[in-house]
C-alpha cells in the first residue's frame, strides 16, 4: 500500500510539473497551468538529512505533510507585533467628516531611543491597499519590514486604517451591522478619510510636511484626496507609490475575469446577505482561522497556499518565503465595503478613474451628469515615486505609463530589479531589502522635511 502510493505520487510528479534550472543551479520545479510542486518535493525533507528519495521513503514524506510552519505573529495585532519585536507604539483615534472613527498606529521612535532623542528626523505614513489593515506592513520577517527600517533610521511612523477594516468599525451614529454604514466606496476612502489622518499626524507631531507611502489602493486613495484636495500638495513631501493602481484594464489576475465581470451581481447579493459588508466578520474570521491552520503546514503552504496568492499577485516563486505565508492569511482579507469592490470592479471593467458610478438615474442626483466625475491626477503635484513590478498580475507596464504621463512631477519611475516580482512581494518577499525598502529609504531622505 505504501509503495503503491509512493507510486502515484512519483507519476504526478512526472504528469504535472516540468523542472528548469534556476540562475543559481538549483532545481526548480515550475508546473503548467501555474500549479506549484516545491523543488524536488520539498527542500524542507532535506533539512532533516536524510538523503533517501522522499516519495518512496515513507517516513520521509510523512516529515513532509505533517511539518508544521506555525508563525507567532499569526495571532498578533498590529500594536501587539511591533510590541512584540521591542518597539514603542501609540494607538491615535480620529473621527472624519462624515462620522466615521479611524485608528491610526504609531511607532514614534526606534527601539533603544526616546520620544525626545534628536535622532527623529520626519515623519512617513503608511497606507495600505484593499482587503488589507495597518497589519499588512508586519508580514515579512522583522529584519525586512519597512515600518521598522524607517524606525530605526529616525523617522516617526505612522500607520493608515481605512473605514470598515477591522481597527476602523466605528461611527458615531451608526453601527455595522446597519447598511447605511458600508455606504462607501475608494472615493470616502480618498476623500475624507486620508485628510482626516493626514491632519491628525500633522498636528501631533507639529511637521509641516510628511513623506507618503502608499500600497496598491493607498495609492489610489492618495490620488483620489489630491483630485479632491489640491491644497494637500502642501502637506506632502514625497508620494512613494508601490504598485500604484489608476489605470487597471490590462491587469492578467484572476480578478478580472472571475470578479470584474460580475460587478452588478455580487454588489446586489452582497448587499442582500451581508448588508453592504464583504465579507461579514464570522466569515472572514473562519476564513482566517483556517487559512492560517492550513497553510501552518509546510506541505500545504508550498503546494496550495502559495499558488493562491500566485493567481491574484502572479507567479514568483524564488521570492516566495513560505514560512509567512500563515501570517498573511491570518489578516487577509480584512472587511470592507461591497461598494469599495464594486469600485475597483469599475475601474478594471471601464479603464476610468473616475468617481463611483452608482448608474445613470442616481449619477444624475449626485453629480448631475449621467457620467460620474473624473479624478484629476494633474492636481498631484508632489515628487512622486513610482515603483512596480514587471510581473504583477495586477499592475501592467503599460498602465503604469499611461499614469506617469498624466503625473506632473515623477521623480522615479522604475520596475523592480527582479523580473518575477509580483503585487504581494513588497510585503513577503525574501529580497525586499535591497530591492524595495533601502531604494525607499534613501528617496525619503533627499524629499524629507525635518523638524526643528
Amino acid at each position: 500500500m505504501k509503495s503503491g502510493i509512493g507510486l502515484l505520487i512519483n507519476i504526478c510528479v512526472v504528469l504535472v510539473s516540468i523542472r528548469v534550472r534556476n540562475s543559481t543551479g538549483s532545481v526548480l520545479t515550475q508546473p503548467s497551468l501555474g500549479i506549484v510542486l516545491k523543488n524536488d518535493i520539498n527542500e524542507s525533507y532535506f533539512e532533516t538529512g536524510n538523503l533517501t528519495d522522499p516519495v518512496t521513503d515513507w517516513s520521509g514524506l510523512q516529515r513532509i505533510l505533517f511539518k508544521n510552519n506555525v508563525n507567532p505573529g499569526s495571532y498578533l495585532t498590529t500594536p501587539e507585533i511591533i510590541e512584540y519585536y521591542g518597539y514603542p507604539v501609540e494607538s491615535h483615534q480620529v473621527v472624519t467628516f462624515d462620522g466615521y472613527i479611524l485608528t491610526l498606529h504609531r511607532i514614534p521612535y526606534s527601539k533603544g531611543h526616546s520620544r525626545s532623542s534628536k535622532l527623529i528626523k520626519s515623519v512617513v505614513f503608511m497606507q495600505h491597499g484593499l482587503f488589507a489593515s495597518s497589519f499588512e506592513w508586519f508580514m515579512n520577517t522583522p529584519d525586512k519590514l519597512l515600518a521598522l527600517q524607517l524606525s530605526d533610521a529616525g523617522y516617526d511612523v505612522w500607520l493608515g486604517n481605512t473605514r470598515g477594516n477591522a481597527y476602523s468599525r466605528h461611527h458615531l451614529t451608526l453601527v455595522v451591522e446597519n447598511q447605511e454604514f458600508w455606504e462607501f466606496s475608494m472615493h470616502e476612502m480618498g476623500n475624507f478619510d486620508l485628510p482626516t489622518a493626514i491632519d491628525h499626524v500633522l498636528k501631533v507631531t507639529g511637521v509641516r510636511k510628511l513623506n507618503f507611502i502608499g500600497f496598491s489602493m493607498g495609492t489610489s486613495m492618495f490620488w483620489i484626496m489630491m483630485s479632491m484636495h489640491p491644497e494637500y500638495n502642501e502637506k506632502i513631501s514625497l508620494m512613494t507609490a508601490l504598485a500604484p493602481v489608476v489605470y487597471i484594464n490590462n491587469m492578467k489576475g484572476f480578478p478580472k475575469f472571475l470578479l470584474a465581470p460580475f460587478e452588478n451581481i455580487l454588489k446586489k447579493l452582497m448587499d442582500f446577505l451581508f448588508h453592504g459588508e464583504f465579507l461579514p466578520p464570522w466569515l472572514l474570521q473562519l476564513y482566517n482561522f483556517f487559512g492560517t491552520k492550513f497553510c501552518s503546514n509546510t506541505f500545504i503552504a508550498e503546494t496550495i497556499c502559495a499558488n493562491i496568492n500566485f493567481l491574484y499577485a502572479g507567479w514568483d516563486l524564488p521570492q516566495t518565503q513560505f514560512r509567512q505565508i500563515p501570517l498573511f492569511y491570518s489578516h487577509t482579507p480584512s472587511p470592507t465595503s461591497a461598494r469599495t469592490l464594486s469600485h475597483i470592479s469599475q475601474f478594471i471593467n471601464n479603464g476610468i478613474f473616475q468617481q463611483y458610478d452608482h448608474g445613470i438615474w442616481k449619477n444624475l442626483k449626485i453629480y448631475g451628469n449621467i457620467y460620474p466625475p473624473k479624478y484629476n491626477l494633474q492636481n498631484t503635484i508632489v515628487p512622486t515615486v513610482l515603483l512596480w513590478g514587471l510581473n504583477d498580475a495586477v499592475i501592467e507596464p503599460i498602465d503604469v505609463k499611461r499614469l506617469m504621463s498624466e503625473l506632473p512631477n515623477v521623480v522615479y519611475n522604475q520596475p523592480v530589479n527582479f523580473s518575477l516580482w509580483n503585487h504581494f512581494d513588497y510585503h513577503l518577499a525574501r529580497d525586499v531589502n535591497q530591492l524595495i525598502n533601502e531604494p525607499i529609504i534613501e528617496l525619503i531622505a533627499n524629499f524629507a522635511v525635518y523638524r526643528s
